[in-house]
């Protein structure tokens, strides 16, 4: 009885490896890098389209990284997100018929002629009474990849908690039903970060933290459609409050279009690794200071430490994966025992058969 359990064990299959997604901005930076580190990168993610309030599909991937991930055959997922993270347009896409069947037509046309996995959706700014609609969008859009044999997964943004007074949850994290989108996607890659702001500075995704999030989450959505969003860049915090104090002074529209400006640009600070970084065993989190009095500077650094803790719970959770934010920003030590995942050589792109979609749009 005893050989026969040893045996069952020894030829039981190994729980699958946690699957990486690595995004990438246009850039040397992300060049150099994922040539470096292809054969580590389980999913490629550039953050290269955008849809329109019509529906209309904008877009490419780089010529050097399209490059890049065809000769290595590192499956390609391209972020698409509303048009400048637009809330009046995206609200305006979700709201037609018309604009969602046109969005959904081109996302499926695109990724058959592209040779694309599938796609992922990353709409932000949008205030959480756009839930459903936002769910329903998702699920037209899942059912239409599926069909063809795609894939799809969403960006959703963290929180702890489901308070529908609290700004974060209000104006930008709960148009995300975790679990209606964990039905229609194959996976949620969940924005673990920034856990602070300029107003309570602090780590960007300290481990206490990402736990919590979760343990938030995963009361919604099964583990295996969970990947977990890890950052690998820096911030300065007093840079932040001057941008903070400004903001106070500007309202409505003006507001949410600084704020996106401020996002798109200032979470992508690279990170620098020297001899000056401070350890919280406590966050797992590095940081260092700098200047004195009120030019004191904290910046709160996401290195190789960091993120190793942040995939420790990857495993601990028994998570699908994670999604990293992004190539060209990381502390060259996270490479470090990622395996090398021997993709397949790829194959030649086949465009054969007929594409029967609704009003293909022209792609620009």
């Amino acid at each position: 009885m005893l050989l026969w359990v040893a045996a069952v064990a020894q030829t039981a299959p190994a729980a699958p490896a946690a699957q990486g997604l690595f995004y990438a901005m246009p850039g040397s930076k992300a060049v150099s890098s994922f040539l470096e580190h292809a054969d580590s990168i389980g999913i490629f993610a550039p953050q290269s389209f955008s849809l329109d309030r019509y529906g209309v599909l904008r877009g490419s991937v780089p010529g050097a990284l399209s490059t890049i991930a065809r000769a290595h055959g590192v499956p390609v997922m391209p972020l698409v997100i509303n048009s400048g993270f637009s809330r009046i347009g995206a609200e305006r896409l979700l709201r037609s018929p018309a604009a969602r069947d046109r969005a959904v037509g081109a996302l499926v046309n695109t990724a058959r002629l592209q040779d694309f996995m599938g796609w992922q959706v990353d709409f932000e700014n949008l205030p959480s009474f756009e839930r459903p609609a936002f769910s329903h969008f998702i699920a037209e859009l899942a059912g239409a990849l599926h069909r063809h044999g795609l894939k799809l997964s969403v960006a959703v943004a963290a929180r702890t908690n489901n308070d529908p007074y609290s700004d974060n949850y209000r104006d930008f994290s709960g148009v995300y039903d975790y679990a209606a989108l964990a039905r229609s996607a194959d996976f949620l890659s969940v924005m673990a970060y920034p856990e602070s702001s300029g107003n309570q500075p602090g780590p960007l995704a300290s481990t206490p933290w990402v736990e919590q999030v979760l343990d938030y989450v995963l009361q919604s959505a099964p583990p295996d459609k969970v990947s977990l969003g890890i950052p690998t860049y820096q911030t300065d915090w007093m840079q932040r409050r001057v941008r903070i104090y400004w903001r106070r002074r500007i309202a409505g529209r003006i507001h949410r279009f600084y704020r996106t400006i401020y996002r798109f640009f200032h979470r992508s600070g690279p990170v620098s690794v020297y001899d000056d970084l401070h350890w919280d065993p406590t966050l797992q989190a590095a940081y260092r200071i700098s200047g004195y009095g009120h030019h004191r500077v904290v910046t709160w650094v996401e290195d190789a430490r960091s993120f190793r803790a942040e995939l420790d719970l990857v495993s601990q959770y028994h998570l699908r994966g994670y999604s990293v934010w992004r190539l060209g920003l990381e502390d060259p030590g996270i490479w470090d025992g990622l395996p090398n995942l021997n993709h397949p050589a790829p194959a030649a792109v086949s465009t054969s058969g007929p594409v029967r979609l609704r009003d293909i749009p022209q792609i620009h």
